[in-house]
């Protein structure tokens, strides 16, 4: 499964527990570089993400073995009844506003849809505006702030159906 604008390219990603050190490192620095969160190895590597399509990773040029071409991704995992949860959705700031986001984010709605999920449910920073409307914009609601969930300030837990847009 690809899914192409220009050079960038979205691809199904393996389970982050099957990434090498070298690609979870990159992860861990397009967290650092775009969330401004820092995360330990382990973290990654025990994040319970299936490989489904609601694993994806962005991917800038040809040789999509080199882990330095990683410029973004979209984790979801089955959360619990009819919920999926988006547990990150990280793109490299030159990359935002190009529709990459909203690509990504309708197929991964497909999948989970077609897997009987009809929910989703994702944390955001509270200083995040840009991602806050993108969300809201896919029917994603403000249910709860999170205080103390992100080491850089306050968060939210937006939910809502899963929607395209």
């Amino acid at each position: 499964m690809r899914l192409l604008q220009d050079n960038i390219q979205w691809m199904l990603g393996p389970e982050p527990k099957n990434l090498s050190p070298q690609w979870r490192r990159e992860v861990l620095e397009l967290f650092l570089v775009v969330n401004g969160e820092k995360y330990s190895d382990a973290s990654v590597a025990n994040l319970p993400i299936p490989q489904w399509g609601g694993n994806l990773l962005l991917l800038d040029g040809n040789d999509t073995s080199n882990p330095k071409c990683l410029k973004g991704l979209l984790w979801a995992t089955p959360f619990k009844d009819d919920i999926v949860r988006v547990a990150a959705f990280s793109i490299s700031s030159e990359l935002q506003s190009k529709g990459l986001g909203s690509l990504a984010w309708n197929h991964f709605v497909d999948c989970a849809i077609d897997a009987g999920y009809s929910k989703v449910q994702l944390e955001v920073k509270a200083s995040n505006i840009r991602g806050q409307e993108f969300y809201r914009k896919r029917g994603l609601e403000i249910m709860n702030k999170l205080e103390g969930y992100y080491a850089s300030g306050l968060g939210y837990m937006m939910r809502g159906d899963l929607k395209k847009y």
